[in-house]
């Protein structure tokens, strides 16, 4: 279900109308050292993805053994990787009940 949140009155000569942007500008340009930092970056994952795939075969055989004679770690990393590790759900709606958001206005003379 959806729900219009409206703000109060003494907010909305804060608020961005529509159509208005917060950032008139956009995003910055990335500087030419941003850039080569990025390009490295994936340079570094994509021979890591690479190098991890070629030793995968060898190290697959090793991690199973291990698990048979009963190493917990690798029994979990194996289980994880083929079952899906498990997934916990955080709840921030407070056990369901809905949150709400107070508001603290301080006026410019201090009032």
């Amino acid at each position: 279900m959806e729900e219009n949140i409206t703000a109060p009155e003494q907010l909305k000569p804060y608020l961005f109308q529509p159509g208005e942007s917060g950032n008139p500008n956009g995003r910055p340009k990335d500087t030419p050292e941003q850039k080569l930092i990025r390009k490295a970056a994936k340079d570094i994952i994509a021979d890591y993805k690479q190098a991890l795939a070629e030793a995968l075969p060898l190290i697959q055989p090793v991690l199973i053994a291990k698990a048979i004679d009963g190493d917990i770690q690798a029994i979990k990393e194996l289980h994880d990787r083929s079952m899906d590790k498990a997934k916990q759900n955080t709840d921030i709606t407070s056990k369901g009940e809905q949150i709400v958001a107070t508001i603290n206005i301080v006026q410019p003379n201090g009032n």
